[in-house]
């Protein structure tokens, strides 16, 4: 038996991955076989969205010229996946800024350059992010798979930047999501000892921090 505490669910587990893994090239090269990532200074506009970065940086060129480069930053939850999430930063004079706030006050991404992967302005529908699993645990397919389901719907429900979601039908996405969540994280924990580097992204030890959260029973 295990039972975890509800204050667990609103931690953020993914940061910008410490090192470029053989998974991360693979899925780089996977998404444009022409671009290296690039470790990107962020430096937050004031008054800079989360989630909004294209419409952060399209507001910056208004004020200070420069461009809109396209592509994805990369995101990692140690031993259990990688992430690419479409976004975009702003250059000028050859100069990359990420100037859209992160969950973690993150100070650095790392960035994908992708051309191709412009947005859409008029329609805003938005890229789904495309996720890949380290491969440690089976409950991380179950847990991106529904994910992945969840982003499609909430598409599919989008008229431009509003979604029109019956709420039955977003709960059930929502509560399958949070099941398939659970088994990482007890596959996760019960692999962690108390003195490793916590499960989320705080960067504390386990002990300190997401153990107090999660108990095993015998």
């Amino acid at each position: 038996m295990a039972e975890i505490k509800t204050k667990i669910f609103k931690k953020n587990f993914t940061s910008t991955p410490r090192r470029i893994s053989d998974a991360i090239e693979r899925l780089c090269k996977e998404i444009n076989p022409g671009a290296t990532p690039e470790t990107i200074r962020v430096k937050p506009d004031a008054g800079a969205q989360p989630s909004e970065c294209f419409f952060n940086v399209a507001e910056r060129i208004k004020r200070d010229g420069g461009t809109m480069v396209y592509g994805w930053s990369i995101w990692e939850w140690p031993r259990v996946f990688i992430e690419a999430e479409h976004h975009a930063v702003w250059e000028k004079n050859g100069t990359l800024v990420d100037i859209t706030p992160h969950a973690n006050r993150e100070r650095r991404i790392l960035f994908l350059r992708d051309p191709s992967a412009d947005y859409d302005f008029e329609g805003h529908r938005r890229r789904i992010n495309i996720k890949r699993s380290l491969g440690r645990f089976e409950s991380v397919d179950r847990w991106l798979a529904a994910a992945d389901e969840f982003q499609h719907a909430v598409e599919d429900n989008s008229v431009g930047r509003l979604s029109h979601f019956d709420p039955t039908v977003m709960h059930s996405h929502q509560h399958r999501m949070r099941d398939a969540w659970i088994e990482v994280l007890l596959d996760l924990a019960y692999q962690t000892k108390p003195r490793d580097r916590c499960i989320c992204a705080s960067g504390l030890e386990y002990r300190k921090c997401c153990s107090k959260l999660i108990s095993f029973q015998a």
